[in-house]
C-alpha cells in the first residue's frame, strides 16, 4: 500500500502540470458582437467564447501553427492556423485563427509559415485592436 501511495505522489505533479492539447477547431467556438468606435470611426468585433474556451483561460497549452512575422525587425510574431496567404492578416480567416506570441527566450527569429507546435500558457483577450488569444510564456515544444 505504501509504495502505491508513493507512486501516486510522484506521479500526481507530473500529470496535474501537463499541457493541454489544443486545435484551432477548438479555438473557433467563439462569436462575436459588432460595435462601433466613434472616436475612430470603424467597427470592431468583442469576442464571447464558449465554456469550452473558457476552460482553458491561464492553462498550459500545446498548440500547432504557421508562424506569421508581426514586424519587419522580427520582435514579434504571431501563430495562425493557416499559411500567410490564407491568415486572418491577409487572406480571409477570421481572428480566432490567430494568437500573439509571447516568446519565452526573447529574440529568436522564425521564417513565415514556419510549421511549428509551441507551448505556453493562453490568455483570453477581449480588447479592442488587440488578438483574442496572447500565449504567454511561448516556446517550442521539443
Amino acid at each position: 500500500m505504501d509504495k502505491i501511495l508513493i507512486i501516486i505522489a510522484v506521479l500526481f505533479p507530473a500529470i496535474s502540470f501537463s499541457q493541454v492539447k489544443v486545435d484551432w477547431d477548438k479555438l473557433s467556438g467563439v462569436t462575436y458582437s459588432y460595435i462601433q468606435n466613434y472616436d475612430q470611426n470603424f467597427w470592431y468585433g468583442t469576442p464571447t467564447f464558449s465554456q469550452e474556451i473558457l476552460d482553458l483561460d491561464g492553462k498550459e497549452i500545446e498548440i500547432k501553427g504557421y508562424v506569421i512575422p508581426g514586424d519587419v525587425n522580427g520582435d514579434s510574431y504571431f501563430l495562425s492556423a493557416f499559411p500567410f496567404s490564407e491568415c486572418f492578416f491577409c487572406g480571409g480567416a477570421g481572428q480566432e485563427s490567430v494568437m500573439e506570441l509571447r516568446i519565452k527566450n526573447g529574440k529568436q527569429k522564425f521564417n513565415v509559415d514556419d510549421l511549428i507546435t509551441f507551448t505556453g500558457t493562453l490568455r483570453l483577450n477581449a480588447k479592442e485592436l488587440e488578438l483574442n488569444y496572447i500565449l504567454e510564456g511561448a516556446k517550442i515544444k521539443k
